[in-house]
């Protein structure tokens, strides 16, 4: 019994003696960043975060950064770091139209660009426009007729123009647009309807792009009443209209099912606009040589180079899906290219595989990143925080960092940071990511004393709105922003 005594003593002793060591507090960053993930609002959530100080390259911070999550919008990130570290800042799409004499050739380069009315605008010109001008360049040859077809050489990607993976109730819409080689418009119509002189009558019926393949069967009526409905079974080309009619009434932009055929249709369109007759059809056949050069026989009559960064600009700031789709694919063929494979035609496959070995390349962890689409539509993609940040990282040190940076939403200012973080206006850059259960954000933040953190916050599996969860997003740049190096 005294021998236990003895040792009830000793510890009595030793805890006496630890009590009177301090306490080591966690840094005041981490300490305001656990403070804020304590108030995520439902346990069942996912919480990844991962922060890296970029002078430094010391990760500040992180909770759960290598569980892998849903990206959303996010997976932009890794298809624009891609894009820029293969296809290079110089890299510009190029569509052409050619002639052999007898057919008019338009052939592909993925360029998703075509026609995209935000770009337009800020050209100053119609979305038509660069179709004009091929259509001036004929007339000036005196070419009023031509005798053959118009035919499209799609061949840089592949036939799988609807990604497998993308929900049902998503196909249809402007955002899960099918992506081809030839693209216009976004691949989408847009489709008003106004009333009439009289009640009763039928509805008027506009639509842009002008083409002859939508098939619109108007049932809507001038009056009041239920306001105007559009069907649209997705896959078709069929759009009724119903409803009421009292004023102009916009629909939200319908995809089409053929973006090559829309293409083709819409230059056919413009040509006879402009006084040339197409005497043949529209038909597909790949005229490109092996290694990608047009062949002798064609005479190109006219080009349309989109560089990528307009490009970059749509899918980043502005999260436009068939730009960040098309980037992926043109990085798989590019890729497949390089490495020789007998079918080079850019596809989702080709650019997940391409995007994986680049990030792998950059020094990166891949474990757990599934790369399903390329502007993170899919739920089947998967991510980590810590993989977000990587890039992130190794972007700002590229030689491309500026114009990556650029792609990026700034809040307060543009793109879908445009309302969101007045407060830090302009000192956050950084790529939104939404979809149900799903909010992501991730990017840069800059402090007043110059110091910069890549940051990504993903919240996985919550109900209700996702307001909650950006005001926490939000908490974790004003965090930042007010929190030097240390």
């Amino acid at each position: 019994m005294r021998g236990h005594g003895a040792g009830f003593v000793l510890i009595a002793a030793i805890s006496a003696a630890l009590s009177t060591l301090p306490v080591l507090a966690q840094p005041p960053l981490e300490r305001e960043l656990r403070a804020v993930l304590k108030a995520v609002p439902h346990v069942e959530v996912v919480t990844g975060v991962c922060i890296v100080e970029l002078s430094s390259g010391r990760t500040v911070f992180e909770h759960q950064a290598d569980q892998p999550l849903i990206p959303a919008s996010s997976m932009k990130v890794f298809v624009m770091a891609a894009a820029l570290a293969e296809l290079g800042g110089e890299f510009a799409f190029e569509t052409v139209l050619a002639t052999d004499g007898a057919d008019l050739h338009l052939i592909d380069d993925g360029d998703p660009s075509l026609g995209d009315a935000r770009l337009c605008q800020q050209r100053s010109e119609a979305p038509t426009a660069g179709f004009e001008r091929w259509a001036e360049e004929l007339l000036s040859h005196h070419v009023t007729r031509v005798r053959g077809d118009l035919v499209i050489d799609e061949s840089i990607f592949d036939e799988q123009v609807t990604n497998p993976t993308w929900g049902p109730d998503d196909l249809g819409k402007w955002y899960a647009t099918p992506v081809g080689a030839l693209n216009f418009n976004d691949n989408c119509l847009d489709i008003t309807v106004s009333p009439a002189r009289s009640v009763g009558e039928l509805a008027l019926v506009s639509m842009q792009p002008e083409n002859s393949l939508a098939k619109i069967v108007n049932k809507c009526r001038t009056g009041t009443g239920k306001e105007p409905v559009l069907h649209h079974p997705p896959g078709t080309v069929d759009f009724v209209i119903s409803g009421r009619c009292s004023k102009s009434w916009s629909f939200s932009p319908v995809s089409f099912p053929d973006p090559g055929l829309l293409t083709a249709d819409v230059l056919r369109t413009v040509l006879a606009r402009k006084g040339i007759t197409l005497a043949g059809k529209i038909r597909r056949e790949r005229v490109r040589q092996p290694d990608g050069k047009l062949p002798p026989l064609l005479s190109v009559i006219g080009r349309q180079r989109t560089p990528i960064t307009d490009v970059m600009q749509r899918a980043g700031k502005n999260s436009q899906n068939l730009f960040a789709e098309c980037l992926l694919k043109r990085l798989g063929h590019v890729w497949a290219k390089r490495h020789g494979t007998i079918d080079p035609r850019g596809s989702w496959t080709l650019g997940g595989q391409a995007l994986v070995e680049a990030t792998r390349s950059a020094g990166i962890d891949t474990t757990g990143l599934l790369v399903a689409d390329g502007s993170g539509l899919s739920r089947a993609n998967r991510c980590t925080a810590r993989q977000l940040a990587a890039i992130l990282v190794w972007m700002d040190r590229h030689p491309e960092a500026r114009l990556f940076r650029n792609s990026l939403s700034v809040a307060g200012v543009d793109g879908s940071l445009q309302k969101q973080l007045k407060d830090l206006s302009g000192r956050v850059h950084a790529k939104t990511g939404t979809m149900r259960g799903v909010r992501t954000l991730a990017g840069y933040v800059d402090a007043p004393d110059g110091t910069r953190y890549a940051f990504a916050v993903m919240f996985n599996g919550y109900k209700g709105p996702s307001t909650p969860y950006r005001e926490l997003q939000d908490r974790i740049c004003r965090i930042l922003a007010n929190s030097p190096a240390g």
